[in-house]
């Protein structure tokens, strides 16, 4: 089984230059059986528009194959007013929702499958009356998805909602440790620290891809094209890990193939 990429530099694939930066999609290979190829086609800075615009989506179509499985997360720099480079509007007639709808329907063609994502939350909190919360700074974006994935018949995850309430539960102090937020001399890559609330690091990667296997794992039950997807994440994503269970290598290395 193969999974496309297509997203920002949220999911892009990061190396040791970057680390502990570490795109989330990175992390989503431990809840799939061994055998699971996964083709990171996110790149930092991209929106819907620079990414068809720049060929990198032609590329993705050009590597596909009947039967793939494609996840689909844009709206971090589609956001940048300011740069017509990349932005694009949110609005029922915008570029915004005719490029994902364009990224779907080519996908289609090829016999994919494809599943809109909504952008991973950025820690911004803000005073409420319910006390600190997430500002949710996607909002336009991510209604913007779930919408179009709507109107057309394409499985969507909302990850702004799911990541929203994840990171408020842990907290504004504990939830840093996240994102590209800390102070100097920890990282050798960043000796002057970083105060990042947009970019990960693997504990955060871990958490998003946690939280979307959780939700890919359900998806066969509305979309059947889509039970092959779901029934080859491992184990019962919602328990608690850290134990001293050994993996099971022999179902790993064979069976687990697909």
């Amino acid at each position: 089984m193969r999974i496309l990429c297509l997203g920002d530099s949220i999911m892009q694939y990061n190396d040791c230059q970057t680390y502990p930066q570490t795109g989330w999609v990175q992390e989503l290979t431990r809840f799939f059986k061994q055998g699971t190829e996964f083709l990171n086609f996110a790149r930092n800075g991209r929106s819907t528009k620079s990414f068809i615009a720049e060929g990198r989506f032609e590329n993705v179509l050009k590597n596909s194959m009947p039967g793939d499985y494609a996840l689909i997360q844009f709206g971090h720099n589609d956001e940048k007013i300011n740069d017509p480079n990349r932005y694009t509007s949110p609005a029922e007639d915008g570029e915004f929702r005719r490029n994902l709808e364009y990224l779907v329907v080519n996908l289609w063609a090829k016999k994919c499958r494809p599943i809109l994502l909504t952008p991973v939350v950025r820690r911004k909190f803000i005073d409420s009356p319910e006390g600190r919360k997430i500002e949710n700074t996607h909002k336009e974006y991510q209604e913007a998805i779930i919408e179009t994935a709507k109107r057309i018949g394409c499985p969507c995850i909302d990850v702004t909602k799911l990541t929203t309430e994840f990171i408020e539960d842990v907290g504004e102090e504990k939830s840093a440790r996240f994102f590209m937020n800390f102070e100097p001399g920890l990282y050798t890559n960043y000796p002057d620290g970083k105060d990042d609330n947009s970019h990960l690091r693997p504990d955060g990667a871990y958490e998003v891809s946690r939280i979307t296997a959780m939700e890919l794992a359900k998806l066969g039950d509305s979309f059947d094209e889509y039970k092959e997807l779901s029934e080859s994440i491992v184990g019962a994503v919602e328990e608690k890990s850290g134990s001293d269970r050994e993996i099971d290598d022999e179902f790993m290395v064979f069976k687990g193939k697909n």
